[in-house]
This record gives C-alpha cells, structure tokens and sequence, in this order.
C-alpha cells in the first residue's frame, strides 16, 4: 500500500511539472527523459544568435541571489558588462530590494485586484514586458530556484505582454554535481515554456562555487561575459 501512494505521488508531481495555464501548441512541454535527472524535457526553441530584428535590445536581468555580491549576481554584473559591451540596454534588477507579495486566486481573474501596501510585483512585470531579453538568475536553492524568483513568476500568471522574449539563464550551486545545477535551469524552463513564443539563447551553470565571491577566481566569469555579448 505504501509503494503504491508513493508511486501515485511521483506521477501527480510529474503531471503538475509539465503543467501550465498558457502552454504552446507549437512546443509542448515533453515527458521525454533524457535529462540525466529524469525531469521533464521542456522543448522551448533555441538560437545561438539573435532572433530579433532590432537594434538597441532592451536586456533586464532579474538577479535573485539573497546575497548581493553573491556568485549568480557576480555573473549577472559579468553578463551585463558584455551586454552593454554588444549594444544593449542593461537594466539589472535586485529581487531582494523589492516588495513582492505571494500570488493570490484573485490574481488570477485580475493581476491588480490585490494590492497590499508597497507591493512592487506589477512594476517588476511591467518592466519584464518592455524588455526584449530576459536573464533569469537564482542559485539552487533545495534542488530550486529561490522564493524569490519563483514569487515573481507566479505573478506573472496572465502573461500580459511576455510574448516573444528571449531568455538566459544563470544559476550557481554549492555542490560540484552539474545535475545540481540543471535543477534550477528546470525552474526555469517550466516557467518560460508558459509564455507565447519564447526563445532560449543560453545559460551558464556555476558549479562547486559555495563561499561567496569564490566565482571570481572561475572560469564561469568569462562564460557570463561572453554569452551577454551574444544579444
């Protein structure tokens, strides 16, 4: 009895992953298993150069280490240093300076119904939706993303204006296992896999790098660099 609730347990975990409001025809989320976790491969588009036909790409950077100057913010600065580098327009946003508050059902029906006092979420989606790129950025939090990453996500529920967005990502963990990191690249993925018509442009995965400032004497530093001045 036991094995079985626990076999029933994993398929509804494996059913809800691959779930979401606004799914794509076009690129479902598979329950293929060649990811070496045995998660969900989520077959979003990918390009090595730039989809957009435009010049002066606005890039925003949402850093959601709880540390600033901590490793996946260090690689942000680096990604941002070889963006502007290649012409964009950098905006970096520290998600622990902002007021964001926890999704609520009424969300759901109106993304402005609840308002609680300082709450700071439409301005930050707002802000996603004027962008061209967007980096998401956490280090791996109990095999995750951080909270407050996630919060965001969720109150981007409705996807106004997210349409057509090319994202990179930037994760770095504690532990030397690479599979650590593809946790966090997963959260991710199940969060853009939502949105209309996104494009994947590349990531960097900073293993082993647990003190913080140790990614400044990394390789992963010119990695972040160098991806920025691919926009």
């Amino acid at each position: 009895m036991k094995s079985i609730t626990t076999v029933a347990l994993i398929l509804g975990l494996a059913l809800t992953a691959v779930s979401c409001q606004h799914s794509q025809t076009e690129t479902p989320a598979s329950t293929a298993t060649s990811d070496p976790n045995n998660l969900p491969v989520y077959n979003i588009p990918y390009s090595a150069t730039s989809t957009l036909n435009k010049a002066d790409k606005k890039v925003l950077i949402l850093s959601a280490s709880p540390r600033r100057g901590g490793n996946t913010d260090l690689l942000c600065d680096e990604f941002a240093k070889g963006a502007q580098e290649a012409g964009g327009k950098v905006e970096k946003l520290f998600l622990d300076d902002y007021k964001i508050d926890f999704f609520h059902e009424e969300h759901s029906i109106n993304p402005d119904t609840v308002m609680t006092s300082g709450d700071q979420a439409p301005l930050l989606v707002k802000k996603m939706a004027e962008a061209d790129i967007i980096v998401l950025s956490s280090p791996v939090y109990y095999m995750n993303i951080d909270g407050q990453l996630k919060t965001l996500m969720d109150r981007c529920y409705r996807n106004n204006g997210l349409a057509g967005k090319e994202f990179y990502y930037i994760t770095a963990c504690a532990d030397r296992e690479e599979s650590t990191a593809e946790t966090a690249i997963f959260a991710f993925r199940g969060f853009v896999v939502c949105l209309p018509d996104p494009v994947e442009r590349g990531s960097v995965k900073a293993i082993g790098m647990g003190r913080k400032g140790a990614i400044n004497d990394s390789k992963y530093m010119a990695e972040a660099y160098n991806l920025g001045k691919t926009i």
